[in-house]
């Protein structure tokens, strides 16, 4: 799957292992970096599994990226459990190379730029420091499954998470088992949050469940919900391509056309949220069924009505006086 971040005047595309960091206010040429080069774990300090064993190798596929808020920063996480920290200027260079416990899912630079925040698979959100690599990384808070998505507030004070199980979490950055509120409302799992930096107090969610809805990030009330179902027509069918006439739009095509080989890795690939979505049984329907049809089956069995004796002596334990 391909990924896509914007930040001031840099545009960030990957797929696979490798990404794209195009200037879109320059001509200069674009950086390119292949996880598959980047620095491997020393041997013998493997991550053990939650089993206690060793965990599998995974694959150099970037699964996460960010820029902080100024675009001086741009963090990234692959599936072999690393966490690459870049500055962008003067020019693109890779700070440091971190390995974290789990694979994660999503990740986010703080306001102040001085801590990166990372949620992995396990529920767990970790904060690393941007200016101390050596520096070890520090639990923050938890859920009880799959995080899917990390935000700050513009203003720094709230730290908001989503899981696979529909639920999203506001919770105070400094003290994240002080929670402010909860947003409940989505009926899938919510995959992205975000808050605008103009609205601060404003929250925007996307789920699996096909909607959009904004929220009062202090009390949780839903303010807004968009069906994005309801935009597919029956006419929605492929448009016919269009020349970009902007120049900065055509150039940016142009240096994405020549580095078209490298997106060949999410031609046809599978969602990663493909297999998060709830499996649709009615196992009241189905209990009833089989119910009915063991009945049924008794019934074929017996042929009769009960034996006389177990009726009989059913009314005589009701007669009897009781001592």
């Amino acid at each position: 799957m391909a990924l896509l971040a914007t930040c001031k005047d840099h545009l960030v595309v990957s797929s696979g292992s490798t990404f794209i960091a195009i200037d879109t206010k320059d001509s200069r040429e674009p950086f390119v970096y292949d996880c598959s080069k980047a620095d491997k774990k020393p041997q013998g300090s493997e991550n053990k599994g939650d089993e206690g064993g060793s965990e599998e190798k995974g694959s150099d596929k970037i699964l996460s990226f960010a820029f902080s808020s100024s675009g001086d920063y741009f963090a990234l996480t692959d599936d072999n459990k690393r966490l690459i920290l870049f500055c962008t200027k003067p020019s693109w260079e890779c700070l440091s190379t971190r390995w974290v416990v789990r694979r994660c899912t999503s990740l986010v630079v703080t306001q102040s730029e001085d801590h990166i925040l990372v949620a992995d698979k396990s529920g767990d959100v970790y904060s690393f420091s941007v200016s101390n690599p050596q520096k070890p990384s520090e639990l923050k808070l938890g859920h009880l499954s799959m995080l899917l998505s990390v935000a700050v507030s513009p203003d720094g004070k709230y730290i908001i998470t989503a899981d696979r199980d529909e639920k999203i979490r506001v919770s105070l950055l400094k003290a994240p088992y002080d929670i402010q509120s909860f947003c409940l409302g989505h009926r899938e799992f919510v995959s992205s949050v975000f808050v605008p930096p103009h609205h601060p107090h404003w929250l925007i969610s996307g789920s699996g469940d096909g909607t959009l809805r904004l929220w009062d990030i202090e009390s949780g009330t839903e303010l807004q919900n968009l069906d994005l179902k309801q935009l597919n027509g029956p006419d929605s069918t492929e448009k016919d391509k269009c020349e970009p006439k902007d120049p900065e739009v055509k150039r940016l095509t142009e240096v994405v056309h020549a580095h078209w080989d490298m997106f060949q890795d999410s031609i046809g690939a599978e969602s990663c949220y493909h297999n998060l979505y709830k499996v649709v049984s009615d196992n009241m329907a189905t209990y009833l069924q089989k119910k009915q049809e063991r009945i049924q089956q008794q019934g074929t069995k017996r042929g009769k009505p009960l034996p006389q004796s177990s009726r009989s002596g059913k009314k005589l334990r009701e007669d009897q006086p009781i001592a």
